[in-house]
């Protein structure tokens, strides 16, 4: 590809990314659905594209950005993640809810992705622990997963992940609030009565002046370097030493050589951070605007995946994709329910709101179904969130191990799935079950 053929390239993404902010803001069913601009302007473009109206060419460029950005990202999910130890005692007791999903989510997936490939056999090997990936991660997280499929030769998870991901995403929002609104009749809720609507502004148009935050603050002098320079150097430097750590490794360990790509940007990004905490270089680095990078990163991701998604393979098997979504929701709100009014010792219900919006959506769609029967943001439940998020911080490498765990077959995926979600619930129940404690 030429540089003047890759600019042409980034020119068709900018555009559609913001066709796709403005048709956000117009449709506001598409904000309170939580449907990202890039996900919509990757759609519009898709349906503009050859599979469809053939109105527009869609760069063959489009089809690779994803696994290759999608390394980048995850090294930022662990850069700059800190441990606590009083924070995190306080709120364990949460972690025990969305990991005992998590696991559910693995095992139950794996099982039925087995199933459901049975009377389906043209779908894509390994597709059935996607679902956990697309519900607790989202689309990006799903992108990684996918990416590591298709690095091992297996193609069709990538779509089968962007579907995932939109479906959970409606999900989240309408039998979230349908859980809302049931809690607040049988009083589980703890500051109200009803639900109340959010602000406009809360799903999509201009921020109010008091409401607007800085994405990040500048370390030194631009005279020196440009501060976004500066912190996308450190960003793409954690994916360098990974890599370089992986390549050293594995001439001892020549399996070590042939683990996904994403793990290489987990592992560089946790010790190159380490490595600035040791040497007091830490204060160069500013953790607002790397998770801003990552997220723009991240935007371009989700806009490519959908602008190419293979539409004859997703209308071939939407069938099983709507079995699979339905399986899994089914078993994940009793378990959500019954964990966190167990495990929790305070706002039970505002936190079981929390983890099945990100275990359903995302976290944005968590806070938004806390917000509803939290108005003033005076539950802990968002904060508790991401104490749980830093904790875990150790299973965003599933999404790169679980691909190469499902090629020998279901087993072994069910078995890390199933210890998961048996361990978190015995941990709950023997450190934070409320009956025992008020006994």
């Amino acid at each position: 590809m030429t540089v003047k053929t890759f600019l042409s390239d980034m020119l068709l993404l900018s555009v559609f990314m913001l066709i796709g902010f403005f048709v956000r803001e117009k449709v506001k069913p598409l904000q309170k659905l939580f449907l990202p601009s890039s996900l919509i302007g990757g759609l519009i473009l898709l349906v503009l594209g050859p599979q469809l109206l053939n109105i527009m060419a869609v760069p063959e460029s489009f089809s690779g950005l994803p696994s290759a950005l999608i390394d980048v990202v995850m090294a930022s999910l662990v850069f700059g993640v800190s441990f606590n130890k009083d924070k995190i005692a306080s709120y364990l007791d949460y972690t025990c809810v969305p990991m005992t999903a998590y696991g559910m989510q693995m095992a139950v997936g794996a099982l039925l992705g087995f199933l459901l490939t049975k009377l389906w056999p043209g779908l894509p090997e390994g597709w059935g622990v996607m679902g956990v990936f697309s519900f607790h991660g989202g689309h990006g997280t799903a992108a990684a997963a996918a990416s590591t499929f298709e690095k091992l030769g297996i193609d069709g998870n990538m779509a089968v992940g962007m579907v995932l991901s939109t479906f959970g995403l409606i999900v989240a929002m309408l039998v979230g609030m349908a859980l809302v609104n049931f809690g607040v009749r049988r009083g589980w809720t703890t500051y109200v009565k009803e639900p109340k609507a959010q602000p406009a502004h809360f799903y999509g148009g201009v921020l109010p002046e008091e409401k607007r935050a800085a994405t990040g603050h500048t370390v030194t002098t631009g005279i020196s370097i440009n501060h976004l320079a500066l912190q996308g150097a450190w960003l793409l430097a954690a994916l360098f030493l990974g890599r370089k750590l992986f390549d050293v490794v594995s001439l001892a360990v020549p399996a070590v050589g042939e683990l996904p790509s994403v793990l290489r940007g987990v592992f560089g990004g946790a010790v190159l951070w380490q490595l600035l905490k040791m040497t007091k270089l830490d204060k160069y680095v500013d953790l607002k605007t790397i998770k801003l990078i990552s997220g723009f990163l991240l935007e371009i991701v989700v806009f490519t995946a959908m602008a190419t998604l293979d539409v004859e393979f997703v209308s071939t098997y939407i069938a099983p994709i709507l079995i699979y979504t339905f399986v899994i929701v089914v078993f994940t709100v009793p378990i959500v329910l019954f964990s966190a009014h167990r495990f929790c010792k305070t706002e039970w219900f505002e936190k079981a709101m929390m983890a099945f919006g990100a275990a359903t959506g995302n976290t944005s769609t968590g806070l938004a179904l806390v917000r509803a029967v939290d108005p003033d943001s005076q539950s802990s439940a968002g904060d508790t969130h991401g104490v749980y998020t830093t904790l875990t911080c150790w299973k965003d490498a599933f999404v790169g191990l679980t691909p190469v765990w499902i090629l020998s077959g279901v087993g072994l995926t069910m078995g890390v799935g199933m210890a998961l979600m048996i361990g978190f619930f015995i941990f709950g129940f023997v450190f934070f079950d409320r009956r025992r404690r008020k006994a």
